[in-house]
Order: structure tokens, then C-alpha cells, then sequence
């Protein structure tokens, strides 16, 4: 296993879960140079024998605020130990070395394992934002806040 910074191409290449609640998130990403860049900066693409089995990034909000994000394979079920401590990893990077004082991050309102993984992540619910999503889905906000 290995994490690499993402390249745009990465997001295609990733089979996503069976079990996603809600928009795939990927036609909302634009291919431009600028997002490309972002990508290679900020995002990582975790590869198990060239298969692409997870992305984790942030999207800056303003300085010092990031929204996190992820996108899953159904290959990523078999390793959630090793994908929670690396993610783990990749969030206090955010901190250490972005600078962020607050990552948040949302979950479809519903979806339990994307709740129960964003906690152990160190996040907490914060409230729920109704008509959020991109398809008018509810969506719960969690935040994580390093003062």
C-alpha cells in the first residue's frame, strides 16, 4: 500500500462503493489546471497494487478552514484499520502543515458508516444542514478544531 499525492485521473479510476448514499461527487470536480494543482497539494490517492483504493483531500474554504473529502472503493471495506490510521495521519498534515485550525467534514444524513468513521477520525456533530447535497439531500456537518 502506498499514498501518493492525486492526480485528477485518480478520481476516475476509483470504483466507488456499492453502498453510496448520495451524489457522486466526482462530476461536480472540475478538470481544470488549477483544481489539478489543488489536488497534487492537498489530496492523496491510496494505491494497493496500482488499484486506486481510496482519495482523501480537503477543498480550502478560507484560511484556516477545510472541508475534507473522500471517495471509497468497495476494496476499501477490507482495509478500514489501515485506511482510519492513514487518514488519521493525513488530517494532522492538514494541521501541521496547511496550517487549517478546523477541518469539517459532512456525511449524507443517514449513512451510519460514514458517521461512525468521521468520529473516529476525532470529528463531532455539529448540526444537520437540510436540502445540502447537490440532489437536495440532508447532510450532517461534523467539525474537527485544533486552537
Amino acid at each position: 500500500m502506498i499514498w501518493l499525492p492525486t492526480e485528477y485521473e485518480d478520481l476516475h479510476r476509483v470504483k466507488l462503493l456499492d453502498d453510496t448514499v448520495g451524489s457522486d461527487v466526482r462530476s461536480h470536480m472540475p478538470d481544470t489546471e488549477e483544481y489539478r494543482v489543488q489536488l497534487r497539494e492537498t489530496a492523496r490517492t491510496w494505491f494497493i497494487d496500482d488499484e486506486v483504493v481510496a482519495l482523501i483531500g480537503v477543498m480550502p474554504m478560507w484560511k484556516g478552514v477545510g472541508t475534507l473529502w473522500t471517495l471509497l472503493s468497495e476494496k476499501s471495506k477490507e482495509y478500514g484499520i489501515a485506511l482510519t490510521r492513514g487518514s488519521s495521519r493525513y488530517v494532522e498534515l492538514l494541521y501541521d502543515e496547511f496550517g487549517y485550525r478546523r477541518l469539517q467534514a459532512t456525511t449524507v444524513h443517514g449513512n451510519e458508516t460514514a458517521r461512525e468513521w468521521v468520529v473516529q477520525l476525532g470529528f463531532s456533530y455539529e448540526g444537520t444542514m437540510v436540502g445540502y447535497g447537490p440532489d437536495g439531500e440532508s447532510h450532517d456537518m461534523y467539525a474537527r478544531l485544533r486552537v
